[in-house]
């Protein structure tokens, strides 16, 4: 005796297990995790593929001082192309020169930060008493150098400002006397007799330029 509907019957079956095994929440569940980690990843690979790194200012820097690797750190971002283009990229090599500028720490490296070399003219030093300079000058700050006859000076010599807008090329710190060396940029032709002589003999009183 020939039955029929047995296959058929077990085609249904499967096709009702199968069906049930994707009604499953936790294999769908699987899925979308699955799919999910493969376009996370995905991103995580383009973000990091167009990212750049820059330069970072790790520690204070001023103005007139010689560039120190030490000094800079590598970071990575991403940029709009008119906001990078002014920033020094790791690419580019360490940069080398001078700071054109103070630069405090966490600043992002501009190009105009670095300059190639120090334009200098002939360096003049002078003792600076104790007092007449602002405590805290630095190197490559401008400032204004006043001679006057002083206490123990000659009395009818007038007050003049021997030298005007001048670099600051360095100043030591106060030796045992209470004096202070401050050597100054001079310029090309380098100072006059006259101003030698002021310096040298007058009482000196140093102004900062803002």
């Amino acid at each position: 005796m020939h039955v029929t509907g047995g296959d058929t019957s077990r085609r249904a079956l499967a096709r009702r297990t199968s069906i049930s095994r994707w009604r499953n929440p936790r294999l769908v569940l699987g899925a979308v995790l699955v799919l999910v980690s493969a376009v996370a990843g995905g991103w995580l690979v383009a973000t990091a593929r167009d990212s750049t790194d820059y330069w970072l200012v790790r520690a204070e820097v001023r103005a007139g001082e010689p560039v120190d690797p030490a000094d800079l750190a590598p970071v990575s971002g991403r940029l709009e192309s008119a906001a990078a283009a002014g920033l020094l990229a790791t690419r580019d090599g360490v940069p080398r020169g001078v700071w054109a500028r103070d630069a405090a720490p966490g600043t992002l490296l501009v190009r105009d930060a670095i300059a190639d070399s120090v334009d200098r003219g002939r360096e003049l030093a002078m003792a600076v008493p104790s007092g007449t300079a602002p405590p805290d000058l630095e190197a490559g700050e401008r400032v204004d150098v006043w001679a006057g006859p002083g206490e123990s000076g000659d009395l009818s010599a007038r007050t003049r400002r021997v030298l005007v807008d001048v670099a600051v090329v360095s100043i030591s710190r106060v030796d045992g006397t209470g004096t202070r060396t401050l050597v100054v940029d001079a310029g090309r032709g380098g100072p006059g007799a006259d101003v030698v002589s002021a310096l040298s003999t007058g009482h000196l009183t140093v102004v900062r330029v803002p």
